[in-house]
């Protein structure tokens, strides 16, 4: 769809913001509300996972398997976490990113199978999982293919 402005054609785009509607959005607002209260009671509850990005890079890594003392590949991290927020820390000062360890799961279903990465190889505990460059993270958090149950 398109809209004249001032005889120019601009398309809109999924980033153009409707026409106010107060109720919805105050519907809306209060979903956030409750998504902060039900992850703040995850946090009181100790219902989180913490990882770190050592290196500074903006990368993610996403541990999926390890082999501990190499006796055979196991699940862990992501695929066997009872939590429910994933903590990322990006640098010790200030700077993280929360998601839900379910979101994370289902944006990983949507990776193929040949970006799974092995990490801590020679050590006697090699990791497997997926690594996330900088620009796939902010969709992770805003793309609507990862949502459930949101009403707009």
């Amino acid at each position: 769809m398109k809209k004249e402005k001032n005889n120019m054609s601009e398309k809109e785009s999924r980033w153009d913001i409707p026409k106010p509607n107060f109720q919805k959005d105050l519907d809306f607002g209060k979903q956030g509300e409750d998504q902060v209260k039900g992850f703040l009671q995850g946090i009181v509850n100790g219902s989180f996972e913490v990882k770190s990005d050592r290196y500074r890079n903006g990368r993610m890594v996403v541990e999926v398997a390890q082999n501990p003392r190499k006796h055979g590949w196991k699940d862990s991290g992501l695929a066997i976490t009872e939590a429910e927020w994933w903590v990322y820390v990006y640098t010790m000062n200030e700077a993280m990113i929360v998601i839900s360890t379910e979101r994370l799961k289902r944006y990983i279903k949507t990776l193929p199978e040949s970006r799974l990465r092995l990490f801590a190889e020679g050590t006697n505990n090699p990791a497997r999982g997926y690594l996330l460059q900088p620009e796939e993270v902010m969709p992770l958090l805003y793309d609507s293919a990862f949502d459930v149950n949101v009403q707009e």
